[in-house]
């Protein structure tokens, strides 16, 4: 191959565009890569000036460029920084990058130069700054100060808040500051406020948290505002920092904390209040009762039919202002918090039977037929507080027979209402509550529009109702229709037996008991419980211990007079009791001489943290969980009754 030849597959070969001109500018020689970039055959373009390549506003000051370069010819890198452009022969106009270089002994001056078509890059370039101009205006636009740290922990962008909250003492840029620097001139300014300890410990401290950002960090200005410095970590080892003015978030958080301090004391004075008014307004209605239970009755000088139906209408009122009075006491006991419910497994087909013999008489009374009707799932058991639950039943049931018509009736049934809750319900053939109250139903002294009739009522028996089931992780529900009936309902969770994996343990522990066999001293323990079943379990146990005698009683009223006349040698107490609860009758024990000494066991389904706390401080000998672990209590038993031997 001739070098002619391979000089010009080497040129036409060349990634850049080549444009050969001589010392007077016209083009001596081109290569593939014009024609494609200018829209040019090498023909039309050799012999002519070079400023046809050049758009046309430009070629008045090319020509002098160009003579000068001729002035003084050399070389001329690519990228230089010169802005230049490109005309196309359709005269379309595009971005390039031209690198110059004089031949070399050649008489005629021939300048070659390589033409790169930058338009994709220009285009890349507009794209960055379009990004990087929407970051900074957006991290501009942010109200909490924002800033961003290198790895090596050097300021790389932050916002003008970050700026006016930390560096406006600092003289110059301040990209490149560490963040130590940056804490070193605030505190030389005194911008922050280190309240008790040294700046060089605030120092530290800050620092500590920044290098190592775990939740945020507070700190005080000198003109009182209150900053949040909150710090993560980058991928890149960075740091992106906040800070953010919470002086009013502190203000609010301090103003509801002091809010909730009088509103829980208001609340106490209220339940005390209460409490002292419950007292004060017992005392003459029982005066009042009872006189005119006495003038009922009275042989001697007996009342006239008029007197006595008067009479009744005083007895009416009588209870059901005592009934009232009840009702916001335990209304308010609920809303202060000072209810304890004692969840667990509880037997619906027996509580719906105790509470229908509750109710029969009233039905009867009111010639409404009660019928209950239990799912035939066996042994269908929830986890509540046994008594809570009977309270919500006795409340529908009531409700229900109060406003249900003679010769109708009531219904209670239970059946699962999911994989996880229990409903119980009762449904009435009653008068309904009419459209627009029944969405009032559940608040406290609404009666469905029977506020001015004849049938009697609190109006709060509802709210309550509603309180109990949710303190017991239920709902309630109800559905009326006005003039033929409704039906309210209560749902708790479903409770689902385990088998107990530990029961061979409790059995070994039984019978290696030492409180077992027929010699020896015989023991007494009184267990003061209200759940027939926990009742039963407790036999049943203690039945297998023949050293031991079991004595029960279903109230803490009765316990403690029980305890009083037996003095057992230990008290099993449920803490939560109709009436007085475990922890006033242990108390109650422990104020008499001849029983505090006798160690008092409790046995609660409340196990939470401040339960615990509030058990150990009551004096109890000590606490076990419901439900109760055998080989536990037989344990501390042993422990006791050992001991007192």
């Amino acid at each position: 191959m001739a070098n002619e030849d391979l000089f010009a597959q080497l040129v036409d070969s060349a990634p850049d565009a080549m444009v050969v001109i001589g010392r007077d500018g016209v083009i001596r020689l081109v290569n593939r890569r014009t024609e494609e970039l200018f829209g040019y055959d090498r023909s039309e373009l050799i012999g002519k000036e070079v400023e046809v390549l050049v758009p046309k506003r430009f070629r008045g000051g090319h020509v002098l460029h160009r003579q000068g370069y001729v002035r003084d010819p050399k070389v001329r890198s690519m990228g230089s920084g010169l802005d230049l452009y490109g005309l196309r022969k359709n005269n379309t106009e595009f971005p390039v990058e031209i690198s110059l270089s004089p031949l070399k002994g050649d008489d005629e001056g021939l300048v070659s130069s390589s033409i790169r078509d930058i338009t994709d890059r220009r285009m890349a370039e507009a794209s960055a700054r379009l990004s990087s101009d929407r970051l900074l205006s957006a991290v501009e636009s942010i109200q909490d100060g924002l800033g961003l740290y290198d790895g090596n922990d050097r300021l790389v962008m932050c916002n003008s808040t970050y700026r006016q909250l930390l560096t406006t003492s600092v003289s110059g840029p301040v990209a490149g500051l560490t963040f130590a620097d940056v804490v070193d001139a605030a505190l030389a300014a005194s911008l922050i406020e280190v309240d008790a300890e040294s700046p060089s410990e605030f120092r530290a401290r800050i620092l500590a948290y920044h290098y190592n950002p775990v939740g945020a960090f507070d700190f005080r200005l000198r003109d009182g505002r209150i900053l949040r410095k909150t710090d993560r970590r980058t991928l890149e080892g960075g740091i992106v920092g906040t800070i953010a003015d919470v002086t009013e978030d502190v203000a609010l958080a301090s103003e509801r904390r002091r809010a909730q301090t009088l509103a829980e004391a208001a609340n106490a004075a209220k339940s005390e209040f209460l409490s002292s008014m419950s007292h004060e307004l017992r005392t003459p209605l029982n005066s009042i009762l009872g006189f005119t239970q006495l003038l009922q009755i009275d042989k001697k000088t007996p009342l006239s039919e008029r007197q006595k139906e008067k009479l009744e209408h005083v007895m009416k009122g009588g209870e059901h202002l005592l009934r009232l009075i009840d009702d916001i006491l335990d209304l308010s006991r609920i809303e202060a918090g000072r209810v304890m419910v004692s969840p667990e497994p509880v037997n619906v087909a027996q509580v719906l039977s105790e509470v229908k013999t509750t109710l029969d008489p009233m039905a009867a009374r009111a010639s409404i037929a009660l019928e209950v009707s239990v799912s035939s799932e066996p042994a269908l058991e929830i986890i509540a507080d046994r008594t809570r639950f009977s309270q919500i039943l006795i409340n529908f049931g009531s409700n229900a027979i109060k406003y249900g018509k003679a010769g109708g009736s009531v219904r209670f049934t239970a059946l699962r209402a999911s994989s996880s809750m229990v409903r119980v319900s009762v449904r009435d053939d009653g008068i309904g509550i009419p459209l627009d109250k029944q969405d009032r139903i559940f608040q406290p002294f609404q009666r469905a529009g029977q506020e001015a009739g004849p049938i009697q009522g609190t109006g709060i028996g509802l709210t309550i109702t509603k309180r109990l089931a949710e303190l017991m992780q239920g709902s309630v529900g109800f559905a009326s229709t006005p003039a033929s009936g409704s039906e309210f309902w209560v749902d708790l969770p479903l409770h689902e037996a385990k088998a107990a994996p530990a029961a061979d343990a409790a059995e070994r522990q039984v019978a290696g008991s030492t409180l077992k066999g027929e010699t020896g001293r015989r023991y007494t323990i009184v267990y003061i419980e209200d759940n027939p079943s926990n009742i039963a379990f407790m036999q049943d146990l203690v039945g297998e211990l023949e050293r031991v005698v079991l004595v029960t009683a279903p109230t803490a009223e009765v316990g403690i007079e029980l305890v009083r006349a037996r003095l057992p040698d230990v008290v099993l107490m449920d803490i939560n009791l109709p009436g007085m609860s475990g922890y006033d009758a242990t108390h109650k024990l422990h104020e008499w001489p001849e029983t505090k000494h006798i160690p008092v066991i409790a046995l609660t389904a409340a196990a939470m943290a401040g339960d615990r706390k509030r058990l150990q401080d009551a004096g109890f000998y000590k606490y076990l969980t419901k439900p109760v672990r055998v080989p536990e209590l037989i344990a501390t038993l042993e422990e006791l009754l050992g001991a007192s031997a």
